[in-house]
């Protein structure tokens, strides 16, 4: 009897029908038997929990921009895929430089003693000592070397004047007397006569300078022989009051040429003296070769 009870309920179930399976999509089950309803309910799921994450992710890197971060410990720096890379690390970068802190009335106090230190300091250091003046200092000025170098100012015009003041005086003695230009020379050379006449010229040379009225000739600059005024054509851009260029010539008889001014001008004096050293130096050399004076018969 057990046996033909438990086959008929085996029967009855097998014949029954199998009752479907909720969510399936399955008619009168909890989706409405729509299809893909499994399929949006665990879309929504994944949202929420990404939702969540960002949420977390938020309070952690707030409470690590709020707190010191800690110190990587050895394990941990030792396996890089045991310490990733901290997304606060990324935001505190980005965040904007901060201004500079506001110094406390202790810190102002440091400052100022040490702002009077360095007052005190730089008061008792030695200031710079007084202009110097000497001999040595006055010769190897710049004034000095425009003046008197090989290129300066004076060197060629005293010796054309020399030149030609050496010239006529040696033509009219040996027409008068027969003496040659070298016999005279040697004779001015032992007895002083023509270092004489050098610092006599020298002197006339430099007056100009040291004799000048501040009304009639005004000047821009110097002291003494070393008076001049502005001139963006001269040497060093500085026209001395000895130097004969500095006159104004304007009103003098005379022609503009491309050498400068023909005439009476100061290079008509420059052409003057050149001429005169050539003289000289071509008579000692005839007169060498010839064995007396040119003028002599």
């Amino acid at each position: 009897g057990a046996r033909t009870t438990a086959s008929s309920s085996s029967a009855a179930t097998a014949s029954r029908p199998a009752a479907p399976l909720r969510g399936v999509g399955a008619p009168g089950s909890r989706g409405g038997g729509r299809p893909g309803s499994l399929s949006r309910r665990r879309g929504v799921s994944i949202v929420a929990m990404a939702g969540r994450r960002k949420k977390q992710q938020k309070r952690k890197e707030k409470s690590s921009s709020s707190s010191p971060p800690a110190s990587p410990s050895p394990a941990s720096s030792g396996d890089p895929a045991a310490s990733p890379a901290s997304p606060s690390a990324s935001t505190n970068d980005a965040s904007p430089p901060r201004g500079p802190e506001r110094l406390s009335q202790n810190d102002w106090a440091e400052i100022e003693r040490q702002n009077a230190i360095a007052a005190a300091a730089k008061a008792a250091a030695p200031g710079p000592g007084p202009a110097r003046d000497g001999i040595l200092d006055k010769l190897l000025s710049s004034d000095a070397m425009l003046l008197f170098a090989v290129d300066g100012v004076c060197p060629e015009l005293v010796n054309g004047r020399v030149a030609m003041f050496g010239f006529f005086t040696a033509l009219i003695k040996e027409l008068v007397t027969g003496q040659s230009f070298t016999t005279q020379l040697a004779y001015n050379l032992t007895h002083g006569v023509s270092p004489m006449i050098i610092a006599l010229v020298l002197v006339g040379t430099l007056a100009p300078s040291f004799m000048a009225d501040a009304k009639e000739t005004p000047w821009t600059g110097g002291d003494g022989v070393a008076r001049y005024n502005d001139d963006a054509t001269a040497k060093g851009k500085r026209r001395y009051l000895c130097d004969p260029r500095a006159l104004d010539v304007s009103g003098l008889p005379g022609i503009d040429s491309p050498v400068g001014r023909l005439g009476f001008a100061p290079v008509a004096e420059l052409w003057n003296g050149r001429a005169a050293m050539t003289g000289l130096i071509l008579t000692f050399i005839i007169e060498g070769a010839l064995g007396h004076g040119i003028f002599r018969a």
